[in-house]
């Protein structure tokens, strides 16, 4: 899986103010979440992943919504570390966690996988060092791009806005969609094994001519007739 990207950079821009209104925004074709009238929307590049975000800032908390890709896109198919099944699917689920875990200036206190239009995924709680709930993550890995909605307050943490937030992305299913593109590794042995018996065999074969083309020079009988 591509490195992690750090996450409280993410919380390093400037304040905007939310209205009382919001509408439903088109993240990109797989994805939409309800935003407020002013909000900002950016790609980045960091540490050679690509990064698509909404963010916006209230009084009283932060929020973005993040796609990132899961894996190079030039990584080949045959090699990929993208889940082929629930297991895997949830392996990788668990190094998320762990890289978020690491980076997040909070103590995980709760993990919990969730079902959106019938998507696995996971919701993260964290709380400062006076157990009270400062952040709070949820993420999806469609496709190939991992989307992660990230929700902060040190002061004004509110389970009700929370829930308003992440209940409001939707997931189209109208686009083809699936969790599970990746290659079990008997796949991934099989394709290894068969690329260096080939190249083995190219190998031999490139001696065997230069051996016939030197031995020619020389004046010598092909030893392959000898």
């Amino acid at each position: 899986m591509k490195k992690f990207i750090p996450l409280f950079v993410l919380f390093s821009f400037l304040g905007y103010s939310q209205n009382d209104e919001s509408r439903t925004y088109a993240f990109d074709p797989i994805v939409s979440l309800d935003v407020p009238n002013t909000f900002f929307e950016s790609d980045t590049i960091v540490d050679g992943v690509k990064i698509h975000q909404i963010r916006f800032k209230t009084n009283t908390y932060h929020f973005i919504a993040q796609k990132v890709l899961f894996e190079n896109e030039d990584q080949k198919e045959s090699l990929s570390r993208l889940p082929y099944d629930y297991t895997s699917l949830i392996d990788e689920y668990n190094r998320v966690i762990a890289r978020m875990r690491y980076r997040v200036p909070y103590y995980l206190k709760t993990t919990t996988l969730v079902k959106k239009e019938g998507f696995t995924g996971y919701n993260l709680k964290f709380a400062n060092d006076l157990n009270t709930p400062t952040y709070e993550a949820e993420f999806y890995l469609l496709n190939k791009n991992l989307y992660t909605f990230f929700y902060a307050s040190d002061t004004h943490f509110d389970k009700d806005v929370v829930a308003e937030l992440f209940n409001s992305v939707k997931i189209n299913t109208n686009q083809e969609i699936s969790q599970y593109l990746g290659k079990p590794p008997k796949y991934r042995i099989g394709y290894v094994v068969a690329t260096y018996f080939f190249l083995s065999l190219m190998l031999v074969g490139i001696v065997i001519y230069m051996i016939k083309i030197y031995r020619k020079k020389r004046g010598k009988t092909d030893f392959l007739h000898e």
